[in-house]
């Protein structure tokens, strides 16, 4: 059977065509499974996460939890929370998130703070640390087991009405705005070393 010069050109072209989009689509489709695989593991972690924090975070105690408006130094004017974490697990832990809620007198959540306890904290006495960006990543302190360690964080964001309570030294339920004074936290996150 002869073959035509005609039909042997449309084959070829015809060949050429589908690979020209049977390549980019199996490319894609590989791209897309890598996408994929490295999506479902950042959620598998998070997931992990959330678990460790949720057991261990009857293990994690945050006592002295307290804002006010910083009286002076660098800091002044800028209201801040501190306190002391304690952990009276048995596992030493490398990385703690905690979220703070500020309460208003029917117990409902006004304002929240994402802190991380662990990391060096503002106008702690001891060496200056100068971090360099690329270089070096913030320094955090482990917390062993049965040991405590205390914290000042910035509050970022703060509502004006809560800034007003702190300067005017209230945060109780006398004030004239929502905030009760009360706090209440939750553990995000725990990595342990």
């Amino acid at each position: 059977m002869i073959i035509k010069k005609k039909s042997l050109i449309v084959a070829l072209v015809s060949s050429v065509v589908i690979a020209a989009v049977l390549v980019p689509t199996l490319i894609g489709y590989v791209v897309y499974i890598e996408f994929k695989g490295k999506e479902a593991r950042m959620i598998y972690q998070d997931l992990l996460q959330k678990m460790n924090a949720r057991t261990y975070s009857k293990y994690i105690e945050i006592s002295n939890l307290d804002a006010k408006v910083e009286p002076s130094g660098v800091l002044k004017g800028k209201p801040v929370i501190e306190g002391v974490v304690k952990n009276k697990g048995t596992r030493d832990m490398s990385g703690l998130i905690v979220k703070v809620n500020f309460l208003d007198n029917d117990g409902a959540i006004i304002y929240d703070a994402i802190i991380r306890p662990q990391e060096p904290s503002l106008g702690s006495s001891g060496l200056t640390q100068i971090a360099i960006p690329y270089l070096s990543s913030s320094p955090k302190s482990v917390l062993k087991s049965g040991k405590e360690l205390p914290f000042k964080r910035i509050l970022s964001n703060c509502p004006d009405e809560i800034i007003i309570e702190l300067q005017a030294g209230r945060g109780s339920a006398k004030g004239t705005f929502r905030w009760s004074g009360k706090f209440t936290y939750d553990v995000l996150t725990v990595d342990f070393q």
